[in-house]
């Protein structure tokens, strides 16, 4: 375990590195708090699933198709400009909703609401940034992703639990309360650290990418949406499973059991650096991933799911991470936070279609039918990571025979990035 933790240190001893990867983690807690938050308030407020499952698929909706336009903003005017005024969007909607929620006001307002609040930027990908702006070798960035996809699990670990038991113990809207309090905190740290902020791109005049997106990066957001529909008829199918065992106080803490079987996971994946080529394995994490899903469909009960769901967990952040680090592959430098925007809009769209159909498959047949929903969501994950496997290869290997290795990312390239002359088909 010393081991493990050292390679963690060198990256983590750069100037300002430990700073913004805090505050960064500090803001993301919408990220882990927000869509859980907004499910158990909405259903202990109307006590309907499909109601709750609905709302949160609008909300997440939006926060997919806002996820590249706030992306591409944040890499042309920079963090600071783009993310203050993004964050007061975010509070508002917030404000709205629980104020909407408390007074059982209608579900049109809800939408309207939770879809301002989902009007975020780029939270998962602003200090990912900052590691590609500071950090030159393809390694330090292999373990600097490693190590934010296991931050992100430490909020996944606690913020669904602490939401569940403010929600259900306390007062419905006060775990959307939290997550904007952090969010506010870390954004106002995280802002405040100027020497570690990407450059905007206006300033030496690089492009965007629009939407001549790489046919990796293309490949790992369609991925992606198979992972986002697990992950929606996951968070609103374990709440259901405890509603089902009474015991719903316990759903917050099943899926933080998940969410630390995911930060064990990630932290191994990237304490060392891997021989086998990217593409195999994305291909085989989405396996592994999809195979610990579906188990938990037979789980007979809340124990025996948490233990199913520790083991399917340690491979969600190792996953994400090939995911992420497939698009540092490919893009510029410059195209970061816009290039795995993409992959945010892929698990959005995904996380929407799952969490609407598990709300009707639950309020209809039970839990279980959502969780078979999560186990399909698996399922199309791997079988486009599978159809996609040559994509991925082409996008991340040297093109010569003799090497046989990830190739380098844009910035330690000679040559620029290839990308398709014309808008792909969407």
């Amino acid at each position: 375990m010393v081991g493990v933790l050292d390679t963690y240190r060198a990256i983590l001893s750069h100037p300002g590195a430990k700073a913004f990867a805090a505050a960064g983690l500090l803001a993301r807690l919408p990220i882990s708090m927000f869509n859980i938050s907004v499910i158990l308030m909405v259903q202990l407020q109307y006590d309907s699933y499909a109601t709750a499952g609905r709302v949160a698929a609008v909300g997440v909706l939006v926060w997919a198709a806002q996820t590249v336009p706030t992306a591409r903003l944040v890499d042309r005017i920079g963090q600071r400009a783009a993310m203050i005024p993004l964050t007061a969007v975010m509070v508002a909607g917030a404000s709205l909703a629980i104020w909407t929620a408390m007074t059982h006001g209608p579900e049109w307002l809800l939408w309207v609401s939770v879809a301002i609040a989902s009007v975020q930027g780029p939270l998962g990908s602003l200090t990912r940034a900052r590691w590609s702006h500071l950090l030159t070798s393809d390694r330090d960035i292999h373990t600097a992703f490693s190590l934010e996809g296991a931050l992100d699990e430490v909020l996944f670990v606690s913020g669904p639990a602490i939401a569940t038991l403010l929600a259900t113990l306390v007062w419905p809207p006060l775990g959307v309360v939290v997550c904007l309090v952090g969010l506010v905190i870390g954004m106002t740290i995280l802002l405040a650290q100027r020497s570690t902020e990407p450059a905007p791109r206006g300033a030496d005049g690089g492009d965007s990418l629009g939407l001549r997106l790489p046919p990796a990066v293309i490949a790992v957001a369609a991925i992606s949406f198979g992972i986002g529909a697990m992950f929606g008829a996951f968070d609103i199918s374990i709440v259901a499973f405890a509603d089902e065992a009474g015991q719903q106080t316990l759903s917050g803490l099943v899926i933080g059991i998940v969410s630390a079987g995911s930060l064990v996971g990630g932290l191994l994946y990237g304490s060392r650096h891997w021989a086998t080529p990217l593409w195999k394995r994305t291909v085989i994490s989405t396996l592994l991933l999809a195979v610990g899903v579906a188990a938990l469909t037979l789980a007979p009960n809340v124990l025996v799911l948490s233990a199913l769901g520790f083991v399917a967990g340690s491979m969600i952040a190792p996953t994400l991470t090939n995911a992420d680090t497939v698009v540092q592959r490919v893009v510029a430098r410059d195209q970061i936070t816009e290039g795995m925007a993409w992959l945010r809009v892929g698990v959005g769209i995904g996380v929407s279609v799952g969490a609407w159909i598990a709300g009707v498959l639950i309020e209809s047949s039970g839990a279980r039918a959502g969780l078979g929903m999560a186990a399909v969501g698996g399922g199309v994950a791997l079988l486009l990571a599978i159809a996609t496997a040559g994509v991925l290869r082409r996008g991340t290997e040297r093109q010569d025979d003799a090497a046989h290795e990830d190739a380098l990312p844009p910035s330690e390239r000679e040559e620029a990035v290839e990308q398709p002359p014309t808008p792909p088909h969407m």
